[in-house]
């Protein structure tokens, strides 16, 4: 298991910063190259507690599909969502991957400091923890993990800041 939480601050209060990223639809894919598609499984679209999404996207390279559901909604401050049987295909395997993000919101001196908590847990079994180490040691996949969430922050931070949003 692992747990990251990069962040920025981005110069917007937490309610312009919560209203973008709660939009997910219209940011997530763009945001990094390594994803593919986002579907919003709940017949409204909007994310509230028991909204069911699928992510494709690739970790570290690892390409994968994620189905999972919004656990938590606490109104400018915090937005998670967990996907308890998320699939990757690691060299001709597929492995069972349990993984969250919560989306935090922090209000600093009139800017909002957004971070990104992600959390992954292997099987335990031989093959989940092989394929655990060989994405830590040799695909230095938690370091491309933080980078591949920060590229989002990054994005979102640009987005708001540039668009006169913030």
């Amino acid at each position: 298991m692992y747990e990251i939480a990069p962040s920025v601050t981005v110069d917007a209060s937490p309610q312009t910063v919560w209203e973008y990223v709660r939009d997910v639809e219209a940011w997530w894919v763009a945001s990094n190259p390594e994803h593919e598609s986002l579907e919003i499984l709940s017949a409204d679209g909007t994310l509230e507690e028991g909204t069911s999404l699928r992510v494709r996207e690739r970790i570290a390279g690892v390409p994968g599909v994620a189905t999972g559901e919004v656990t938590e909604v606490v109104p400018q401050r915090r937005l998670t969502w967990e996907a308890t049987d998320a699939r990757y295909r690691y060299f001709g395997l597929t492995v069972h991957v349990d993984e969250s993000v919560s989306w935090e919101l922090t209000p600093i001196d009139g800017a909002t400091e957004l971070t990104a908590r992600v959390r992954a847990s292997f099987p335990e079994t031989l093959v989940g923890s092989l394929v655990e180490w060989s994405f830590e040691h040799l695909l230095d996949g938690v370091e491309r993990d933080y980078q591949h969430a920060m590229r989002e922050l990054e994005y979102i931070r640009e987005e708001l800041e540039s668009s006169g949003r913030a």
